[in-house]
Parts: structure tokens; C-alpha cells; sequence
């Protein structure tokens, strides 16, 4: 990947731009953070003309090798008003390397009112009038792309509530099937991508080949081997998906219910992946039960949800839409949660703030726990805009302080994945000292089994090496499910990088590289105005014991402060 795309939205140019040598060894979250903190002003308005939206692929795309087609963009967050790096499969990644595209960079913003596309092809770049599109939900925005460009194309995609810049909003990216299931979800990069005046990104790989040759094919096919033959990424994700952590947090008591007030739901079996599995099957999709979400993944942990008709309701059916829409709201059933997931994914609205919002409104009393239609009509109410709406895509924070609600499981505006760190005690040092705020995917320490009741000892250092860890998958464009083979065997990981990339690095090189990508992160945020009050839980997760074992988050903040040094 030798190019750079640099878009200014404000004089509707276009520049191709080499890679600069700083560049050349980032890719993902480490180049879209890098670039935010080179050339964002940290102090900008996150919607207004400064701020830039970056767009880049990890460092291993554009071959097969399984699970390593992931998307990274990068911005400063409306949500958060840090720093923010989300991430999601797709068939954009993918697209993006072949083309040998590093990195997009999205500045300024439209003179005028309007929506616009961009469509990237290897005969170049432009920018086209979108408002044939405008206000359309994201499947049927997708459609009628797909109708008037082809359905081959990789889709980047905003709904309603990413042109009305809500911060809550997502940008859908397109599976390999064609659905815009797959989530930019986190730190409302759709309002971002509204703020420049772009409803979608077409990314057409016509006439290019996937980067292969007999070094790349070997490491794709011994990579492969060994994710199959780990009994987790080879057979229990393909069969539960993500949704098999149900039952297992809901076992250890860190199942987040009724707005983290408890950590077990007495309706999990009804949402658990066993479920999920017993009921697609039953409805007659045992075909689409294990579904990769990116070209060349043999792990297959995506869902395909269908209704008692055979029908799709939900792409993309995962364990935190099962929780947040689910137990944190008292929703036992699958059918409705995959309603309220659809709508989400349609309005292009992250289910897990969402979810968030949810259940700070039924603690509040607005609607009670338990209650589909109140929800239902709720999500809907922020594809209508109305203003209560509008409140509930401004997310769970903002939900709490409208109605003074103390129990907000929010870090730096962003609402908690679906964890509760006085469990997961490591998930909750990652929530309060990641740049990226609430965010499991910033370090999951669940994926080490990190689960002691009532013992904080070590889970510092644990966050600490998950988080390190966890940036680099992210440079490399990986999936979190290869940890299990990428975090032991080392080897493959270096031996994919000189053999995709064309440069030798060690794995600690890498892991030096992410730890210093977290620093420049932090220090962005520092710039912005953040200091260690950001660094913090909400306060009544250290005072009030989650039932039913009791635990509380207890881990002393000096430590954690410390965590990076």
C-alpha cells in the first residue's frame, strides 16, 4: 500500500499522496491516530471544519489470510471529545489494500448543503452527488448504490442518524455478502463522516488482484491450520458466534442486567449462543450459522438471525447487541432483541450506546425494563429525529444528566461493552485508562481468563499487555479471535508481515510500536483537556456491590494511574 488519499471536502479536491517514511510500518489504528496527532488540533470542535476523518486499512489487507481484513477509522470523537480509533471487518479493507490505498484523509466541509459520495476505483477518485440517497435508513441506501454501481462494490454508509450528526452514530461498512451489517460503531464516527458532508465511500476493486505469491500463500494456508485446530476458533465460535459468552459471564455474575444493577440474568439461557444456534437452525439456516464477516476468514463467528419465516432480520447478531439490548434492558428473547438490533443497524446507530441509553431511560422510569414495544418505539423515535430521539442517539450519559440519573456505566461519555468490570476487574482498568474510553476492544482481559471475585491483584499489568497487545492487532488489521494463535505463536505474525509487507520486524518491535501509539493517544487527550478525573469508573461501581457475589471494583487508582509509565 503505496498511496495516500487526501479529500478536502470544503474545495472538493483530491490529492494522491506518497506515503511518508514515518508512515511505511502503520497501518489501522496506528496510522489513523498517528495522523489525528500530527494534524488534528486537539482542541477543535470534533463536528466542525479541523477535525478529520481518517480511513485506513491494517497493515496485513488485501490478501487471504484469515480474520487480518480489518478497517480501522480514526477521529476526534463527538462522544468522547478524545482521541478515537473504532474498527470493523467487512469487504472494505480488503478492497482499500488491493487498490494500494494506505490511508484516506477526509478534511474540511461542504460550502454547500447536500449530501456526497466518494468512489474510489483504480482509475482514480471522485466526488459525486449522494442526495439520491439522502435520509435513507442504511440498507436502502446500500441498495440503491449496489442498484446503480454494482453489488461488488465495497460500501461505507451513514443512516439518519449519522446526517443528523447524533453521537451515537455509526458508519456501516458491507459484508462480503453485500449487507452494510458490520459496525463502525464506537465514538460516533457517523456524525463525523455527516459533518463532511458524505452519506457513502464506494470502493471498487475491478480488475485487481488479491496481493499473493508463494511466500504469502504458505503463511495464509499455515495460519489457517492453526486457528482451525484451536478448538475455540476452529469449532465454538463457528458454532455460537460471540454470543457464546453469554452463559459464561452470565455464570461468573458479569453479565450486565438492568442497567448493571446485577450480574446475572434469569432469562440468559433464552439469549445464550446455544440458543442462537438451536433457533437458526430450527428456522431452517443451518447454512447460515457460521458466516465469515471479511474475505479469507476461516473463524466464522458472525450470525446470521432469521425470523419464524426463514427470513433475515439481523447480519450481524453479536454478544454485546445480546447484552446491552438484552439483559442490560430485561429483553429475554431473541426475536425481539433482533428487531432492536435491525433498527439500530438501519438508523446506523451503535447498539451498544444505544443499549447504554436504554437502560439509564428505564432506570429513570421512562420505560420499564423488560418492555419491547417501549423500546422499539424509542430506537425508532431516533430514525424519526424527533427531540427525544435525538436525546437517545446523543447516548447514555447524556440520557442520565437529562434525567438525573447517578447509575451512568459510562468512561468519557462512552458507554461500558458488556462486562462489568467489578467482575471483570481487568476489563475495568482497560475501560478507565484506554484513550478510547469504554471500550472492550482496547483491551479485552476476558480472553485470559481473567476473572478472580474479589482479587485485584495483577489486573494492572494485565490491562497494561492486553491493551499493548490489542493496538497491535489493531496496526495489523487483525481480529481479536486470532489472539489465541497470534498472542502464542509469534512467529506467524512476523513471518505474515516480511512476507505481506516486505519488511522484517520482531514481535516485541511491534508491540514497542503499539505501546508508543497509546502514548501519543493519551497525550492527544491530554492536549484536549483530559486529565485523570477522565481516568476513572463510575463512582458507584467502587461503592455498590453488583449481586449476587458481591464484588466491587477495588483497584487502587494510584496503580492504574501509573499503568503506561
Amino acid at each position: 500500500m503505496n498511496k495516500v488519499l487526501r479529500i478536502n471536502m470544503t474545495n472538493m479536491s483530491v490529492k494522491i499522496e506518497s506515503v511518508k517514511e514515518d508512515y511505511k510500518r502503520l497501518g489501522g489504528r496506528g496510522l489513523t491516530s498517528t495522523i489525528i496527532f500530527d494534524e488534528v488540533k486537539p482542541t477543535c470542535h470534533p463536528l466542525g471544519e479541523e477535525n478529520k476523518l481518517i480511513i485506513a486499512p491494517g497493515l496485513l489487507a488485501g490478501t487471504y489470510l484469515s480474520s487480518s481484513n480489518r478497517l480501522s477509522v480514526g477521529a476526534k470523537s463527538p462522544l468522547t471529545g478524545g482521541i478515537k480509533e473504532s474498527n470493523s471487518g467487512g469487504n472494505v479493507a480488503f478492497k482499500l489494500a488491493k487498490l494500494g490505498i494506505k490511508a484516506i484523509i477526509i478534511e474540511g466541509k461542504p460550502q454547500k448543503s447536500g449530501m456526497n459520495l466518494i468512489y474510489i476505483s483504480k482509475d482514480g477518485v471522485s466526488i459525486e452527488d449522494a442526495n439520491f440517497i439522502k435520509n435513507l435508513n442504511t440498507y436502502e441506501a446500500t441498495k440503491q448504490i449496489q442498484s446503480k454501481f454494482g453489488k461488488d462494490k465495497g460500501i461505507m454508509v451513514i443512516g439518519p442518524a449519522g446526517e443528523m450528526k447524533l453521537t451515537a452514530a455509526q458508519i456501516n461498512v458491507t459484508d462480503i455478502e453485500g449487507y452494510p451489517s458490520r459496525s463502525l460503531g464506537r465514538g460516533g464516527m457517523g456524525a463525523v463522516m455527516g459533518s463532511k458532508g458524505i452519506k457513502a465511500i464506494i470502493v471498487d476493486d475491478s480488475g485487481v488482484a488479491a496481493k499473493s505469491s508463494e511466500e504469502v500463500n504458505k503463511v495464509v494456508k499455515n495460519f489457517a491450520k492453526q486457528l482451525k485446530e484451536n478448538l475455540v476458533t476452529g469449532e465454538l465460535f463457528a458454532k455460537f458466534g460471540t454470543a457464546r459468552n453469554v452463559m459464561g459471564l452470565n455464570i461468573l455474575g458479569g453479565l450486565p442486567t438492568r442497567n448493571f444493577t446485577e450480574g446475572k440474568f434469569e432469562k440468559a439461557e433464552d439469549i445464550s449462543g446455544e440458543k442462537l444456534y438451536e433457533t437458526i437452525v430450527e428456522r431452517g439456516g443451518e447454512s447460515k450459522v457460521a458466516h465469515s464477516c471479511m474475505p479469507g476468514c476461516v473463524i466464522r463467528c458472525s450470525k446470521n438471525f432469521l425470523d419464524t419465516r426463514g427470513e433475515i432480520v439481523a447480519n450481524s447478531f453479536e454478544y454485546e447487541t445480546l447484552c446491552l439490548l438484552g439483559s442490560n434492558i430485561g429483553i429475554g428473547k431473541l426475536d425481539e432483541i433482533a428487531v432492536l438490533n435491525r433498527l439500530c443497524d438501519e438508523y446506523g446507530v451503535d447498539t451498544m450506546e444505544i443499549g447504554g441509553a436504554l437502560g439509564v431511560l428505564a432506570e429513570a422510569g421512562v420505560i420499564e425494563f423488560g418492555d419491547f414495544e417501549g423500546f422499539k418505539k424509542a430506537i425508532e423515535e431516533v430514525g424519526n429525529g424527533s427531540p427525544f430521539g435525538r436525546l437517545i442517539g446523543s447516548g447514555s450519559v447524556t440520557c442520565g444528566r437529562a434525567y438525573g440519573i447517578e447509575r451512568i456505566p459510562a468512561v468519557k461519555n462512552q458507554t461500558m461493552a458488556a462486562y462489568d468490570p467489578r467482575v471483570i476487574k481487568g476489563n475495568g482498568v482497560t475501560y478507565a485508562t484506554s484513550p478510547m474510553g469504554a471500550d472492550h476492544t482496547a483491551g479485552n482481559t476476558i480472553i485470559v481468563a481473567d476473572v478472580v471475585h474479589n482479587d485485584p491483584k495483577g489486573k494492572v499489568e494485565l490491562s497494561r499487555d492486553i491493551q499493548i497487545n490489542m493496538t497491535m492487532m489493531d496496526i495489523l488489521g487483525m481480529c481479536i479471535f486470532t489472539g489465541r494463535v497470534s498472542f502464542t505463536q509469534t512467529k506467524i505474525v512476523e513471518e505474515a508481515v516480511k512476507d505481506i509487507c516486505g519488511f522484517d520486524i520482531a514481535y516485541e518491535e511491534l508491540q514497542s510500536l503499539a505501546k508508543s501509539i497509546i502514548l501519543k493517544e493519551r497525550e492527544f487527550n491530554r492536549r484536549a483537556g483530559f486529565n485523570e478525573a477522565d481516568d476513572r469508573l463510575p463512582e458507584f461501581m467502587l461503592k455498590e456491590p453488583i449481586k449476587p457475589f458481591g464484588d466491587v471494583f477495588d483497584i487502587d487508582y494510584n496503580e492504574m494511574d501509573k499503568i503506561f509509565d
